[in-house]
């Protein structure tokens, strides 16, 4: 089964996975939360909704916007600069997912002649095409300090996604996948270990979150049956990702456990920092979702909402600082 490489890059498909909680006709804006301010709101540079996808050490917060045209566009945030347009390879439309200590940004962007590729971006040289594993389209989602990315690529034929593993050094690599040939990549530690789904047979469905080692790659499972995806990892090897409808934490000793509380009918994770801190959203009741910070499964603290009923959360570092989206008043 061919699943569109747009719905394996995060920064899109962070805002679809539960499209449900989503509505074309309302406003979101990115914002930085942290314990002693609260929620900030970052604001747009476009027609009003903004998502925030990754945040670095230094605060620096990146994702996307909707321009006054209607195309995502890339944005890079800082508490000294406010939110910039870093480009695109040629195109219209762009997204960041994802920014290392050192400012460089992975995520996607149309080419000039309207394919989607990976990109790798920094201050002083501007955007580079990591291109595809021989497919038209490419996506990045994550990057670690060493500056390695991964993403998802078309194969040739462009029937086929597989998850790719970026370095200067070694271009592009297939990281390859189940028995059900398809693997999207969502998230990487800065020892190089990737995570993601795959399909762990030659059925079209369900989809299995993985962790990719430089072995081999392991099936996590599923809470409860069906579908799951691994969507980040931490230095110590702990992954968040979610089965169907409910959050997991992934680690060696203990294996797949669901966030809770228990009882809830929706929970989502999207990040995870070095101390073990996860955020995501939760819902409270139908419809109000909440972006949340977990310390513990079954522990959660909400973090509110710029205004409406919806926030989710989709980084954190280690200093505690969250970044997301909100409705707005």
């Amino acid at each position: 089964m061919k699943r569109s490489v747009f719905l394996c890059v995060r920064v899109v498909a962070a805002s679809l996975i539960f499209s449900a909680a989503l509505s074309a006709q309302t406003t979101y804006h990115a914002f930085l939360w942290s314990s002693t301010t609260g929620m900030q709101d970052l604001g747009s540079l476009g027609a009003g909704s903004s998502y925030a996808q990754g945040i670095n050490a230094g605060g620096q917060v990146v994702g996307y916007y909707v321009s006054f045209e209607g195309d995502l566009r890339p944005f890079l945030w800082t508490q000294s600069g406010g939110m910039q347009d870093i480009g695109t390879l040629g195109g219209t439309s762009g997204g960041a997912a994802a920014i290392n200590d050192s400012g460089q940004v992975a995520g996607w962007s149309t080419t000039s002649t309207g394919q989607a590729h990976a990109f790798l971006w920094n201050a002083k040289t501007g955007m580079t095409d990591l291109g595809t594993l021989g497919g038209d389209s490419s996506g990045a989602t994550g990057i670690n300090k060493s500056g390695q990315v991964t993403g998802t690529s078309t194969k040739p034929g462009n029937t086929i996604d597989h998850a790719f593993l970026w370095s200067a050094q070694t271009g592009m690599a297939d990281l390859g996948a189940f028995a059900g040939d398809n693997s999207d990549a969502f998230g990487i530690n800065d020892s190089g270990l990737v995570v993601g789904e795959s399909i762990p047979t030659s059925n079209a469905t369900p989809y299995h979150a993985f962790l990719r080692t430089r072995r081999n790659i392991l099936d996590l499972g599923t809470l409860e049956g069906g579908n799951s995806n691994a969507v980040a990892i931490n230095d110590s090897g702990s992954v968040v990702g979610n089965s169907d409808f409910f959050a997991f934490l992934w680690t060696h000793a203990g294996g797949m456990q669901n966030l809770g509380p228990s009882g809830t009918a929706f929970s989502a994770a999207d990040g995870i920092n070095s101390l073990g801190v996860i955020v995501g959203s939760y819902q409270l009741t139908i419809p109000i979702i909440h972006a949340v910070i977990w310390t513990a499964p079954n522990q959660i603290q909400d973090l509110g909402v710029l205004g409406g009923t919806y926030s989710t959360a989709t980084g954190i570092n280690d200093s505690g600082q969250v970044v997301g989206y909100s409705t707005l008043p």
